[in-house]
């Protein structure tokens, strides 16, 4: 991930994180030092000066800003978080108007319970007033919120609020920021703001957001919503299972992953195992919602934790079973097969009458046994079975898109070094990672990616090695998010493939950061 890059500034969705000019953001600003001077005719704040004049509330004048050459202002804070819709919709606007190219300001809105989900939506400067006030009238900030004391805890509650920050820069760096904006949310108007962002301003979220991360620890509702898993959801509602796979047998999760690892799915594989090659096997879960098999050691199958208690919230099934109903309107399967605990007994509203569904204890011998005897009735001579190759074509189509299946027609799998590969006349086209569930691109298939500006990273003219800075970059194809595969180009020449660490927008706005990493360079 992120952190193995030697380089000092990190981008997670709409959050920047780094060093500039000496200085580590996000950034709590002490308004009574040299960072904030205040003098007749202007302020300095961070060493960039403002002129001094009067700011109307934006109910006399809608919503302003003060524009600088590093940052934009947002001066009217304590109005905006009053209302979380207006304030988050300002952002949102600002975002698209400014992109990654200038750092944000909220004045006056420090209170550290807000810090996370804040950062969250791309603000990088706080100041203390808000600290000051509360601190005195004797509030002290806690990991559990704020209590009262008898003295004013200014000191403790700005190293409190700093101690928040520093988390937000690590988590970013890490990838793990939406752990703690969720973790962080313990007040109702932090939990409101990311409601708000979640369901109204997906698509702006999902634009941004990495397309993997360390892990999921999908430990709260909000979860649900995260950009990543919702994306996620919204991919498998059109997906096109692979060929061949005519019959499909839905199973339930396992809270090791893979699945395919775990001691349930082992045992019921084990007893399957001669009709496996007829089956698409589909895996029921929360929150991600069903996992075709060929996907499950991909993101997010394999990278999730959630607690299992037995019991499923309404919110969860009303989703698996919206998603299966979505699921199964795309892909026609000539037989439907469940074998199911009884907490999924909520899917047979989902499934097609004629379904046939065994549902019990899923490890028990004789269940198991009742799930051979259907498969052995169920599947005849004429029954159709698929092979890796055709796996393998569905994960290509999932990661990049309906338009790589014409480049497809004519490629044979090989292994070498313990390592699937892709080939077509003897030129290896895509590397299959196991560990990550995910294809790379090569010199020979990029080409594909760059004559249908897929993907594609357009740089200077330079032999990329390493890491390509952000500086070194003239465009970037809008479809390109964090940890995505990449070609990286000049002209009409491929240049070298790599993973992306950034968005496209933010490989276009900023002048420092490393934007790729390189895997394989092509000399000129």
């Amino acid at each position: 991930m992120s952190e193995k890059i030697n380089d000092k500034q990190y981008v997670m969705g709409f959050t920047w994180t780094g060093y500039r000019n000496g200085r580590r953001f996000p950034l709590l600003i002490n308004t009574f030092s040299n960072d904030y001077k205040n003098d007749k005719d202007s302020i300095e704040i961070l060493g960039e000066k403002f002129s001094r004049k009067i700011y109307y509330p934006s109910f006399l004048g809608g919503e302003k800003v003060i524009e600088g050459n590093e940052m934009v202002i947002i001066y009217n804070g304590l109005e905006l978080i009053q209302r979380p819709a207006r304030l988050i919709a300002f952002i949102m606007e600002l975002r698209k108007k400014y992109g990654f190219k200038k750092m944000f300001y909220l004045q006056g809105i420090s209170d550290p319970y807000l810090l996370p989900v804040l950062s969250y939506l791309g603000i990088n400067i706080f100041d203390d007033l808000y600290i000051r006030k509360e601190s005195q009238e004797n509030l002290k900030y806690t990991v559990a919120g704020k209590t009262q004391v008898d003295y004013n805890p200014l000191e403790e509650n700005i190293k409190f609020a700093e101690s928040i920050l520093d988390s937000i820069f690590l988590a970013t760096r890490d990838g793990t920021l939406r752990e703690i904006v969720e973790k962080i949310a313990i007040s109702g108007k932090a939990l409101e703001i990311l409601r708000i962002a979640d369901t109204k301003y997906y698509n702006e979220f999902s634009q941004v957001f990495p397309s993997r991360t360390p892990y999921i620890q999908a430990n709260s509702i909000e979860s649900l919503n995260r950009p990543d898993i919702a994306y996620y959801r919204n991919k498998i509602a059109e997906y096109t299972k692979p060929e061949h796979r005519n019959i499909a047998l839905l199973l339930p999760c396992s809270a090791k992953k893979p699945y395919s690892d775990s001691k349930t799915h082992k045992k019921i594989l084990a007893g399957i195992w001669q009709y496996r090659r007829y089956l698409h096997e589909l895996i029921v879960t929360s929150p991600v919602g069903l996992v075709p098999r060929e996907l499950e050691n991909g993101y997010p199958a394999r990278f999730y934790d959630i607690p299992v208690i037995g019991t499923w919230y309404e919110d969860e099934k009303v989703m698996m079973k919206n998603l299966i109903s979505s699921y199964i309107k795309k892909n026609n399967y000539s037989e439907i097969i469940a074998y199911i605990p009884e907490d999924l007994d909520f899917i047979r509203e989902s499934l097609p009458e004629n379904s046939k569904i065994i549902e019990g204890r899923v490890t028990d011998d004789g269940n198991i046994a009742k799930l051979a005897s259907v498969l052995k009735d169920t599947i005849t001579g004429d029954s159709e079975y698929a092979k890796k190759l055709d796996d393998y074509r569905a994960i290509l189509r999932f990661q990049f898109g309906e338009w790589i299946m014409p480049y497809l027609s004519k490629i044979k799998l090989i292994n070498s070094f313990h390592q699937d590969m892709l080939v077509e006349d003897g030129k290896i086209l895509f590397v299959y990672n196991e560990s990550i569930g995910r294809f790379s691109i090569t010199h020979e298939s990029g080409k594909f990616f760059m004559e249908n500006n897929k993907f594609n990273v357009s740089i200077e003219d330079f032999n990329p090695t390493s890491s390509v800075y952000a500086m070194g970059i003239r465009d970037a194809t809008t479809d390109i998010k964090a940890f995505d595969e990449v070609v990286m180009t000049y002209r009409n020449e491929v240049r070298g493939t790599g993973t992306a660490l950034m968005p496209s927008r933010a490989m276009v706005d900023m002048d420092h950061g490393a934007a790729v990493k390189v895997r394989s360079g092509v000399k000129k």
